[in-house]
């Protein structure tokens, strides 16, 4: 099976963005060892994801630190890149304490994580007792050192200085893959109201806070090697219904920012400090095929709903620098948030403050 999934990216080609967000590739081979050893792979291969991810939604929910006047507004296109360290770009097979997968070169055990190179990695068997029942060759990476994720947002101003931001995208069919949806809200709340004599200062003092949750839910197709035959020993092999795989990914992002910054007729420029946090949740369901060997012969056994794991993002405290150019209501941005995932961003916004 080999088989890649766009996952959020070619979601947001359809609402008019230009690059992809995140590639997962082909996972689904390692569920023939069991449970146990298809977590811990897949865990190490999507390690990026959780981080890189949550640092591109934890950036970009502004282009200044002035909120808009009441009934201001702008409506945002933009693209982001979180940087993947060296030390996530890989992983060594020794290190996972795999039961069922071997490598089937023991000096070939450095495999790419979705991050890393895009290459094949290294070929590993599948061991039943002893006796290799399956072998294949752990998924490439993307070849991108990065992690991308487009974004549309739109802020309008309230009351008392302060901006409601939403990110909203409906459940949308990425073909045959699986549905995506994504949403989110921002406030942002300027203070130098609240400070003795905030309105004299030279600069603008806000504080801003997001929250974004993302949803995709990914088939899969694995079927039992060919010629295999079900385990004689559990009836539920015979009649498996491996129709039903699939993924279900779940990402919520938070993050909370302290910004200053100047406008001027032509150009804002902000800078700040941050603190984030991003979850990931993913649960395997369905049947799945586990290559074992049945009376000398090539054979399967099944399992249902083999897993499920979280995964906290690494970034916590990040600084914040960004710059905006002004050409009346057609607006150019870019930012830079520097934490473990540093992150740039850039975009265009059509914006009456």
């Amino acid at each position: 099976m080999k088989k890649k999934l766009i996952l959020l990216f070619g979601v947001l080609f359809l609402t008019g963005t230009s690059t992809t967000l995140a590639q997962f590739s082909d996972i689904g081979d390692v569920l023939r060892a069991g449970a146990e050893d298809a977590e811990k792979v897949t865990r190490a291969y999507l390690k990026p994801i959780p981080s890189g991810l949550g640092a591109d939604i934890n950036s970009g929910w502004t282009t200044s630190a002035e909120p808009h006047s009441t009934l201001g507004f702008d409506i945002q296109v933009r693209g982001a890149l979180s940087f993947i360290p060296g030390d996530d770009q890989s992983f060594d097979l020794n290190d996972l304490n795999l039961e069922k997968i071997k490598p089937a070169d023991p000096s070939n055990t450095i495999s790419p994580t979705v991050g890393g190179n895009d290459e094949l990695g290294p070929e590993v068997i599948v061991e039943d007792d002893g006796n290799e029942v399956a072998r294949f060759n752990l998924p490439e990476g993307t070849g991108y050192s990065f992690v991308p994720a487009p974004m549309v947002q739109a802020g309008v101003g309230i009351v008392r200085d302060t901006d409601l931001i939403v990110r909203y995208v409906p459940e949308i069919s990425i073909g045959s893959d699986g549905n995506f949806n994504m949403s989110g809200f921002g406030l942002k709340h300027g203070i130098n109201q609240w400070l003795p004599g905030g309105n004299l200062l030279p600069v603008n003092l806000s504080v801003l806070a997001g929250y974004t949750n993302i949803n995709l839910d990914m088939n899969f197709d694995l079927e039992p090697e060919p010629g295999a035959i079900p385990n004689p020993e559990n009836p539920d092999a015979a009649t498996a219904d491996f129709d039903n795989q699939q993924g279900n990914v779940n990402i919520n992002t938070f993050t909370i920012k302290a910004l200053a910054g100047k406008d001027l007729p032509f150009i804002s420029f902000y800078g700040g400090v941050g603190y984030e946090t991003s979850a990931f949740n993913m649960d395997v369901t369905g049947e799945y095929p586990v290559s074992m060997e049945v009376n000398g012969i090539q054979g399967y056994d099944v399992i249902e709903d083999p897993f499920s794991y979280s995964e906290n993002g690494q970034n916590s405290f990040s600084l914040i620098g960004g710059v905006t150019f002004k050409m009346a209501f057609f607006h150019i941005f870019g930012e830079f948030n520097v934490s473990k995932y540093s992150t740039a961003n850039a975009g265009l916004s059509f914006s009456f403050r």
